[in-house]
């Protein structure tokens, strides 16, 4: 599904006393997230990435502008009939029901458009299918032989096994296919179903109807489109696929306060998928948990998403999770997209100084600077050659903290910045150096250097990685190229 935001804008009117003031969340936006990415909303509090996920998920109306989901105008569309599936922050989990439970909730409400199809003849099918299997019995064999065998286990293995339903495992493990007389029970069973198949047939015969490939059924040769609830035993296969999908098949029988943080998540991410909706929204979904499950919970969302080829969109404050499972990441500012690309790209080359301050960690260095006598200077010392052809003029120059190099780094490279060293720190494989100078907006530089480097405190002279220096209008804050 592919999303295109035209003109989007919001603002929300603020009313104190007989004082009303306008907030604009989401400003003038102009965005397309292919189909099947996985797109990051990236931004400080407050900066509109929420709201514009409410606004694409139908919670929000936009003041003006417009959603399109492919070439469909969805703007005023209701949020149930976008076909998205929403994960908030809090997870929001009914605690007084299972896991199973939750993750039913949203399909028993659920209305699928499809062609009509005959249930009754793709169920036989799927019996006969299940029941000629040759690995139907070692299956069956093998579960028995375990020590912590139930039958609930078995059902549940015969369901994923054969993508099925825990209501078709059950009648097939009803006629004791492993037992005494077993295969003969079997035969029987297909020939029941192939009897049933047939008298299924024969009605819709005399009605004038045929099914086709996929147990359509044909009126004058062609599939007519309903719109229909769900059965029991299609909801029981949604649930245990997708329960199977984000690792919660063994949690099925749990209530939400006997899961971990993690758990719960994978849970909420389970009950959206169930609906399979074609958009698939997370709004801040790793906040409420520590670092070690945060960053195993967002390669659990990428794998996932990559599985499931769900256009996907995550909104964080957290350049490190947006960077690290995003195809794109969109760099929001006070409702104005600042930047949208591949998250490395977006890092190498910032087009403004807040989005190159936003991306990374230790975050950049910026020093006050100027251009003059075709060089690019902090303070009095030259750092690089700049073209004669750009005229004087106040600039902010960023340096990332892995562009700085001593030693034997420097080595036949001319060091050029001056550096009062105040303390340094081993950080396993690196070395972090804090550092102080007159010309640096934020008063402490941190810098990365190798950790077999011999770094102490004092005056430090330090090479520079051109590639690593940027430069930005002192007023705007945008990317000045040299």
């Amino acid at each position: 599904m592919e999303i295109n935001l035209v003109k989007l804008t919001k603002s929300f009117k603020n009313v104190k006393g007989k004082e009303v003031s306008e907030t604009i969340a989401v400003n003038n936006m102009d965005l397309t997230i292919a189909s099947g990415e996985l797109i990051g909303l990236l931004g400080p509090s407050g900066c509109g990435k929420s709201t514009t996920l409410y606004l694409i998920s139908g919670l929000k109306a936009p003041t003006s502008g417009s959603i399109y989901f492919n070439d469909e105008n969805i703007t005023d569309l209701a949020p149930e009939k976008r076909g998205i599936g929403l994960v908030f922050q809090n997870y929001a989990l009914y605690p007084h029901l299972t896991v199973y439970q939750n993750v039913q909730f949203p399909l028993d409400n659920l209305k699928v458009k499809e062609n009509e199809k005959d249930l009754i003849l793709e169920s036989e099918a799927k019996r006969r299918e299940i029941l000629s299997s040759r690995g139907l019995l070692p299956l069956i064999q093998n579960e028995k032989r375990k020590e912590d065998y139930t039958l609930t286990s078995l059902l549940r293995a015969i369901a994923e096994k054969f993508d099925t339903s825990i209501y078709m495992a059950k009648e097939i493990v009803s006629i004791d296919p492993d037992g005494e007389n077993g295969l003969e029970r079997i035969k029987e069973a297909i020939k029941s179903s192939e009897e049933k198949s047939k008298l299924e047939t024969d009605k819709l015969a005399m009605k004038g109807l045929t099914v086709n490939e996929s147990y359509e059924i044909l009126h004058n040769g062609s599939p007519r489109e309903i719109e229909r609830s769900l059965t029991k035993p299609e909801k029981d296969a949604r649930i245990r696929a997708v329960s199977k999908l984000v690792q919660i098949e063994n949690l099925l029988n749990r209530k939400p306060s006997e899961l971990s943080g993690g758990q719960q998540q994978r849970v909420a991410i389970a009950r959206a998928l169930v609906k399979r909706p074609s958009v698939l929204l997370l709004d801040e979904p790793l906040s409420n948990l520590d670092a070690r499950l945060r960053i195993q919970t967002r390669e659990e969302i990428r794998r996932i998403q990559q599985e499931t080829g769900i256009t996907t969109i995550f909104v964080t404050h957290d350049q490190e999770e947006a960077m690290s499972i995003c195809d794109q990441i969109v760099v929001m500012e006070k409702g104005f997209v600042r930047q949208v690309g591949h998250p490395q790209e977006v890092y190498r080359n910032p087009n403004c100084l807040f989005v190159a301050k936003f991306l990374g960690t230790p975050p950049i260095n910026v020093f006050y600077g100027e251009i003059k006598e075709g060089g690019l200077f902090i303070g009095e010392e030259k750092i690089m050659n700049v073209p004669p052809t750009i005229s004087y003029q106040k600039v902010m120059v960023g340096i990332r903290p892995e562009g700085f190099l001593m030693a034997e780094e420097a080595e036949g490279k001319e060091k050029v910045l001056t550096l009062e060293c105040t303390n340094v720190l081993t950080q396993g494989r690196d070395l972090q150096l804090y550092c102080t100078s007159p010309y640096s907006e934020e008063g402490t530089i941190k810098l990365i250097v190798d950790s077999d480097i011999e770094a102490k405190t004092g005056t430090i002279k330090f090479a520079l990685r051109k590639n690593k220096i940027y430069v930005f209008d002192s007023v705007s804050g945008e990317r000045i190229e040299i």
